[in-house]
């Protein structure tokens, strides 16, 4: 099973300009069976009024569930959940915000992928400072409430300092992988997948030239 993370910035193709068939081509291109993306605009105004989920969603055939960060008027933005199978038992759950930050949210669900089923949890953290980690802590203890094997994707812009003690601690491996952000010259890691119960077998961070991230690739298999 391939997964991926991966923080698209509404399609931008990396100069400032959206691209909406790019975004499909680079979400398609990383072959994932169950794919998490942040920052996903749906009836926005800078994306054309174009619904980003549908364009996804339709690029890579998967089956995709929207999580719902903020609503103005028509436009809609947030994070997505895509698998190439059945996508049961979904919640968006509203992460804290300690210290004043936006809402974030995070994708919780039930999948089913080639006759496995996993709890995953999809998810974009708050850049402030003493937010991020208080809302991984939140949304692992959610998972922790649903049935194994587990999968956490994400941008959880934090870095493995803290990451990785918290996924640890909560029985989750994390993939290893080099720098995701910036993009064009990566110098920080807080794009990250975690397994629990899911043997990794490998890890990359591919370059498919749009957004200001890297996406995070693993491929798995049951333990």
């Amino acid at each position: 099973m391939r997964v991926a993370s991966y923080n698209v910035k509404h399609g931008d193709n990396g100069d400032g300009r959206v691209d909406l068939r790019r975004l499909g081509a680079a979400c398609a291109s990383l072959g994932a069976d169950i794919l998490a993306v942040q920052e996903v605009d749906r009836f926005a105004r800078r994306t054309g009024f174009r619904d980003e989920m549908r364009v996804i969603a339709q690029a890579t055939g998967l089956e995709a569930v929207f999580g719902e960060a903020a609503r103005r008027k028509w436009r809609r933005y947030g994070n997505l959940l895509l698998a190439r199978g059945p996508i049961t038992d979904v919640e968006t759950l509203k992460l804290p915000r300690p210290a004043g930050g936006e809402q974030r949210v995070a994708i919780l669900a039930r999948v089913r992928v080639d006759g496995l089923a996993l709890s995953v949890g999809a998810t974009h953290l708050s850049f402030r400072k003493g937010e991020g980690a208080v809302q991984l802590d939140v949304l692992l203890a959610a998972l922790a409430g649903r049935d194994g094997p587990r999968l956490l994707l994400g941008d959880l812009n934090i870095g493995p300092d803290l990451v990785e003690p918290a996924v640890t601690a909560a029985g989750y491996t994390l993939a290893a992988t080099g720098p995701t952000f910036p993009a064009k010259a990566p110098r920080s890691r807080i794009d990250f997948v975690a397994v629990s119960g899911l043997e990794l077998v490998s890890a990359s961070t591919p370059a498919p030239g749009m957004s200001d991230h890297l996406p995070v690739v693993a491929e798995l298999r049951p333990s």
